[in-house]
């Protein structure tokens, strides 16, 4: 820490380190499955799946894969679908036989998809019915199948062969490709070892305060980092799982009721939508804690002001989840925890100095034990080189530790921007709002959103000499091309010397750019007319 001392240890986090050396969360499923094979683990509308049938599912798409499709390791193959069951027992199934999961965002379109699809380049393609038509559209040939039941029988899987199979599989093995939002150019894959699953799985188990019996409400998406490490938790401690179908503010307390969930880990924003609903009534609320990141003021207001449900943060990246928690035990309101046992954490200067308690400068960590990080960029050497220097991970990200080594965390370094929980590319968008007619030039930026204190997008847009702006016809283009969370909420015509640009770079200065939501010639997506309050 910049102090030199451990504040994890200081502040009192338990744990063996022991934890740390996982090879693999297909062998923390078949532990699991000798241990508690008839425990529940996923809960959905439709029923309830144990481990062993779990399991079962993702061994039978561990064979089609290598008999019907002739995936092997170190294959690549994207996974483009909702959260369901099937697609976690594809992505089980990929990990069994040591090939690697392209996780898509599958709310991805147009230039997109196509970079993500072609960039990892990978030799199948699963996904739902539903989204075929837009990934076939960008799959350049790659064979595409539906991600539903398994065509291999039950009774067919050599079930010996595959768990020898994976039991030879080492923990610094790539398994996963995430890709994160780009901010000087196109999104860049995150290469994950086999062990980071396990390794995560610990930290949340220890965040979250996992029992036998646990319910946990899920509504992140799997093709998330968090989606990947809270699984091999739940599946450790025997607890379980409920997947609504998709996120609804209106139906989070029955389903929270009904399915008896007794913790939730989510966004800030999804956690403030909540918020301003009406609860039920304090006896009928299972919850016993609540996660998730940021968590905005009226978050804690709420649950646990009046609640009196314990609210928990973190601090992580795609690179290394969880690198700071807070338990129940450890806990500070507006933190984001201290360091867990596998990671150094330290805030540095510009220069490279570590900087002292209370100081605000980049957050940058280490880890203490192996295949704890990222293993680099997919065909980003340069991309790897950057993010660590001298012997530190470099998040891009601000804040300051305090003197008990809790860590604050100040906003993003770099040009991307946060809606719903969602981080996005002003790069890329900027590259599809450029593509849309009459438009010369355009610059997207974040204005404050009220519901959760994330951003709103608002972009502004310089049009083409003696072209009309067609406002219409603008936000078509948006919903047509780009996943909803990234259509901007807010657009304003602007003359092009507003955009004022650095020297050498080109950049435009952002900081010098009205985040005005109000006013002559700002339109509001939600109704297209001009807005008329709510300025500043």
């Amino acid at each position: 820490m910049g102090t030199g001392h451990h504040p994890a240890h200081a502040a009192g986090h338990p744990g063996p380190a022991v934890d740390y050396l996982r090879r693999s969360p297909v062998e923390v499923l078949t532990r699991s499955e000798t241990v508690s094979p008839s425990a529940a683990l996923l809960i959905t509308a439709d029923g309830t799946v144990t481990v062993a049938e779990f399991a079962a599912r993702a061994r039978q798409c561990a064979s089609d894969l290598l008999t019907r499709f002739g995936v092997r390791a170190g294959d690549r193959v994207a996974i483009v679908g909702r959260n369901s069951v099937h697609r976690l027992t594809w992505q089980y199934g990929l990990y069994w036989i040591g090939a690697v999961e392209v996780s898509v965002n599958f709310e991805l379109k147009g230039s997109m998809l196509h970079h993500v699809l072609t960039d990892s380049d990978p030799m199948l393609i699963l996904t739902d019915e539903e989204f075929r038509d837009e990934v076939a559209a960008h799959s350049t040939g790659v064979p595409i199948h539906e991600a539903t039941d398994p065509l291999t029988p039950a009774d067919s899987v050599d079930r010996a062969e595959l768990d020898r199979v994976e039991a030879s599989l080492p923990g610094d093995l790539l398994a996963t490709i995430l890709y994160t939002s780009g901010t000087t150019g196109p999104s860049k894959g995150v290469m994950l070892p086999l062990g980071y699953f396990a390794n995560h799985a610990q930290s949340i188990r220890r965040m979250t305060g996992l029992n036998a019996g646990d319910i946990g409400y899920f509504a992140l998406p799997f093709f998330h980092v968090d989606a990947h490490i809270v699984f091999p938790a739940v599946v450790e401690s025997e607890a379980a799982l409920f997947i609504p179908p998709r996120f609804s503010v209106r139906k989070f307390w029955p389903d929270v009721r009904s399915y008896g969930c007794n913790w939730t880990i989510a966004v800030g924003a999804m956690l403030a939508a909540v918020a301003t609903v009406e609860p039920p009534p304090l006896e009928e609320i299972p919850l016993t804690r609540v996660f998730g990141a940021p968590i905005p003021p009226e978050v804690y207001e709420f649950y646990e002001d009046r609640l009196g449900i314990p609210v928990l943060s973190m601090y992580g990246q795609t690179e290394a989840d969880g690198v700071t928690h807070e338990t129940l035990d450890v806990h500070r309101r507006g933190s984001a925890g201290v360091a867990c046992d596998a990671f150094e954490v330290t805030i540095l200067a510009p220069d490279g100095r570590r900087l002292p308690p209370g100081e605000t400068g980049e957050i940058c960590h280490r880890p203490l034990f192996p295949n704890m990080t990222l293993s680099g960029y997919w065909r980003r050497p340069d991309a790897t080189v950057k993010a660590w220097r001298n012997l530190w991970h470099h998040t891009g990200d601000l804040g300051f530790l305090d003197e008990d080594g809790y860590l604050f965390f100040k906003g993003r370094m770099t040009d991307s921007l946060r809606r719903r929980g969602e981080n996005i590319s002003a790069y890329e968008l900027e590259a599809v709002l450029r593509q849309a007619p009459g438009v010369a030039d355009v610059a997207a930026i974040g204005v404050v959103d009220q519901l959760g204190g994330e951003d709103e997008i608002k972009a502004l847009v310089a049009c083409e000499d003696g072209a009309a702006f067609d406002v219409s016809g603008f936000f078509d283009h948006c919903e047509q091309r780009l996943p909803r969370y990234a259509v901007p909420r807010f657009v304003e015509q602007v003359d092009a010397t507003v955009f004022v640009r650095s020297p050498g770079t080109g950049v435009i200065q952002k900081h010098r750019l009205s985040t005005a939501v109000s006013g002559v010639g700002i339109f509001d997506r939600l109704g297209q007319s001009p807005a008329t309050t709510g300025g500043k």
